[in-house]
């Protein structure tokens, strides 16, 4: 939920003298009823909330042009921007705050990489670029939107050579041990040790037969070099052996096994940011499916 402050200030109008020509009285005089008003006029700070909450109106046949919530807060007009529907709630004029609650529905699109893999995004999401045609290993494709620092990567790499004896526990230990033995690596933490197997259909739609692995962890990521300091503690330390800001970043993944490689998609988010963006990044993360081979 985010909010935003109006603040509007107190006016007064000051009254000149009646000295002036008669047209300038004429003036003044029309003037008065508009002056009384806007000094007599009580304007406070406002409070708005904007909220993701579903969209409540007043039902067609209320006999009341506005409805009471609470006693005190009042709808007094529903607003339509563009996509988004809300409501104004204001409260009485000791408390004054204004709430705005709207509802948003995530537009998806779909892609086919050049690679023939299909992923859904969300509309906000922009493709980086797409090396899924390429033989080298490493990142194949990245979406992202940059504003909120919102991404979504497929990587491929080579299997570990005992892949077909390995555990789920075991290959998860295997994709998840660059990012965790990396240098600028300041904290690590799987939420679910043992990952989640599911079989969804193919990309043309047909029963499918490959099992596709999901796992969550946070990332606290350093971007000088992590060094232990006096005491035992940790510093994340930069040029002059300046400690830096530390960065934690929340990961939902997905990989599977294909021929000799294995395939990564990983959604993530700032870890504040996670518990709003997490459902379109599970549901993108999920929408992959390998080309057929």
């Amino acid at each position: 939920m985010r909010s935003v402050n109006l603040h509007r200030r107190s006016h007064g109008l000051a009254h000149s003298s009646s000295s002036s020509s008669s047209s300038s009285s004429r003036s003044s005089s029309s003037r008065l009823p508009f002056d009384r008003h806007m000094q007599s006029s009580r304007i406070h700070v406002v409070s708005c909330t904007a909220s993701t909450d579903a969209l409540k109106l007043p039902s067609r046949d209320s006999s009341d042009a506005s409805t009471s919530i609470n006693g005190s807060l009042v709808v007094r007009r529903a607003v339509l921007l563009g996509p988004i529907a809300g409501t104004l709630l204001c409260s009485s004029p000791a408390n004054a705050s204004l709430k705005l609650t709207i509802s948003r529905k995530a537009q998806l699109k779909p892609y086919t990489l050049k690679a023939g893999h299909q992923v859904t995004v969300p509309d906000s999401w922009a493709l980086a670029y797409d090396r899924s045609d390429k033989a080298d290993l490493g990142t194949e494709a990245f979406f992202g939107n940059f504003n909120t620092l919102e991404t979504l990567s497929i990587f491929k790499q080579q299997q570990p050579e005992n892949a077909a004896v390995l555990s789920p526990e075991q290959l998860l230990q295997a994709v998840l041990a660059e990012q965790r033995n990396n240098q600028s690596t300041f904290g690590f933490d799987v939420v679910n040790p043992i990952p989640t197997a599911r079989v969804p259909d193919a990309a043309d739609g047909s029963p499918g037969s490959t099992t596709y692995y999901d796992a969550e962890y946070e990332l606290a990521i350093c971007r000088g070099l992590s060094e232990e300091g006096s005491a035992g503690k940790r510093r994340c330390v930069g040029p002059n052996d300046m400690d830096l800001q530390i960065v934690s970043r929340h990961f939902f993944q997905t990989f599977v096994l294909q021929g000799d490689y294995m395939y990564i998609v990983r959604g993530s988010a700032t870890a504040d940011m996670w518990s709003e963006v997490r459902p379109a990044a599970v549901q993108a993360v999920q929408s992959f499916r390998l080309a057929q081979a």
